[in-house]
């Protein structure tokens, strides 16, 4: 069984470079971000005891509220088989699976 994803991401305008204050003001909150992301995954892995030896991504992606919960959780791991998230409002972190299913992309 093959799973594919497809993803096609379109620049919609021409960049604009930033000027010089900005550029370093938005360097530093990308770092300072880029540290803190890092760290809740850190934590995340830990907690629900990931395997650190996987191959996992560091992301910030809020899930979408559930009929039946109330969520105010963002994902912060990836792995393989499965997502690790982090639920601000309760403090609790819990754990995904990825489902495979067939299909074709558009």
């Amino acid at each position: 069984m093959e799973l594919r994803v497809c993803l096609t991401v379109a620049l919609v305008k021409d960049s604009i470079i930033l000027p010089f204050d900005d550029r370093i003001r938005m360097t530093r909150l990308y770092e300072e971000v880029l540290t803190r992301l890092e760290e809740m995954s850190m934590i995340t892995a830990r907690v629900l005891k990931l395997n650190s030896q996987m191959d996992f991504a560091v992301k910030f992606n809020p899930l979408s509220a559930q009929e039946e919960h109330e969520f105010a959780a963002v994902e912060i791991v990836t792995t393989p088989g499965g997502s690790g998230c982090y639920d601000y409002r309760e403090g609790v972190c819990f754990q995904t699976r990825t489902v495979k299913t067939q299909g074709e992309c558009e």
